[in-house]
């Protein structure tokens, strides 16, 4: 076979050289990750602009990723060589092996990619262990289990006569904590299953489709203009995604629709230019829910010298669904947010809509030292909920910068309680980690 018919494993050699993830590359390239995966496996030809493309982004030239190069294949010998410290290695004589045994050269070069790739796998999963409270929570109920199940199995391996009552119960026992085992630890395998070039920068598939969501900056033209709901649109935006991002992406992107279906794109514009960037004059004339616009106004398209738009949705626990930020209003990446927030005191009359001008605080804690936004807040049922059931209720806070302050209180706030230097705060749950001179 042709050294050209390899060029996929060198297009694969040299990324994982560069420390690149597959979706980076592919997004660069203008390509599906799916399709760079064949490529990289050989299973594409390439050639033509896609390879200089390629090359570009793998900061080589194409004729190294065409046909290889006995320089490139020396230089990733010594890499790999270098890579070892605890294994002396004749550097010197790196040139004659790769001219007598270029096969073993291959095979070691194929190997150390595999070794880096592995190294990369396990230290991806061992910040998954270390920062994903959901990840702990899941190992800590496999633990648990295997625990009840080997203490019923001890009982039962005791020698003696037992009750027959007692040892139908156990083995009852025995065999629902195996079923609750064996679907936790698929669940947790299926979780931590992915390929081996994938770096798992989202802490859970919230944050994973929050990246996505940012990385079109929340505005997805294909479906703006989808006239009837189709999964297989919504699935395109998906496809490099984890199952459980999968999931939330296609209930996020279906309400996007619903949305933009109430308050097209043309008409939301129009409006804007006539009344501006008000939430409740918009609503008014559209005869839409608050909500609703507060969606479509944190989806605008990104306009040059446009006004950045924020968006925090969270439900009855205080759990942030939506995490849009806004210049320098983020939401804490892990852990609850300010308890002084407006998208929180909306829970307390689900229906009634409040304005608040707040400041954001800066680290100093000095007054006026933070940025000023101005926030709409509302609280709504998602379900109507029957007398026999729980309310579903979820709070949705836009957020305008701000510059200067309205008629209404200036409250102060923060991102989190850790991550907050506000000196005398009653809402103040923990503290600070910033200290002077931090």
């Amino acid at each position: 076979m042709p050294r050209s018919a390899f060029a996929g494993t060198r297009i694969r050699e040299r990324r994982m050289t560069l420390g690149l993830r597959q979706s980076e590359v592919a997004l660069r390239a203008g390509i599906s990750g799916s399709y760079l995966n064949l490529i990289e496996h050989n299973r594409r030809r390439i050639g033509g602009k896609l390879l200089l493309d390629l090359a570009k982004v793998l900061e080589t030239d194409s004729a190294s990723l065409a046909e290889g190069a006995a320089s490139q294949l020396l230089n990733a010998l010594r890499d790999a060589a270098v890579g070892r410290p605890a294994t002396r290695v004749d550097l010197s004589r790196t040139e004659d092996f790769a001219d007598r045994f270029k096969d073993w050269a291959h095979l070691i070069l194929a190997q150390q990619s595999q070794i880096t790739a592995l190294q990369q796998t396990v230290a991806n999963l061992s910040n998954r262990l270390a920062h994903d409270p959901f990840l702990s929570e899941a190992l800590h109920e496999v633990l648990s289990t295997v625990s009840a199940i080997r203490s019923t199995a001890s009982i039962l391996a005791e020698p003696g006569e037992m009750d027959q009552n007692w040892q139908r119960r156990f083995q009852t026992n025995v065999f629902h904590d195996s079923i609750r085992l064996a679907t936790a630890s698929q669940s947790l395998a299926d979780y931590l299953d992915g390929d081996a070039d994938q770096v798992f920068d989202a802490l859970s598939p919230l944050d994973e489709l929050e990246a996505l969501l940012l990385k079109n900056q929340y505005h997805f033209t294909p479906l703006e203009e989808l006239t009837v709901w189709s999964d297989a649109v919504a699935a395109e935006f998906l496809t490099e995604a984890s199952p459980g991002a999968r999931v939330l992406g296609l209930t996020y992107f279906k309400q996007y629709w619903e949305d933009a279906q109430r308050l097209s794109l043309p008409k939301l514009l129009n409006m804007i230019l006539d009344m501006g960037l008000d939430p409740v004059k918009i609503a008014r004339d559209a005869k839409a829910p608050l909500p609703v616009i507060f969606r479509r106004l944190a989806s605008l398209p990104p306009q040059k010298n446009g006004i950045p738009v924020g968006l925090m949705i969270c439900d009855c626990s205080g759990g942030l669904l939506r995490k849009q930020p806004c210049q320098e209003f983020q939401a804490p990446r892990v852990g609850s947010a300010c308890a002084l927030w407006p998208l929180y005191q909306s829970l307390t009359q689900i229906g009634a809509a409040s304005r608040q001008c707040i400041e954001y605080s800066g680290r100093t804690g000095e007054p006026g030292a933070g940025a000023l936004y101005d926030t709409f807040s509302i609280a709504e049922r998602v379900i109507t909920s029957s007398f026999d059931g729980p309310p579903i209720v979820r709070s949705t806070m836009l957020i305008l910068p701000a510059e200067t302050t309205l008629s209404t209180p200036l409250v102060t706030i923060g991102s989190t309680c850790r991550l907050c230097s506000e000196p005398a705060c009653l809402a103040r749950s923990e503290p600070s980690i910033f200290t002077d001179g931090f």
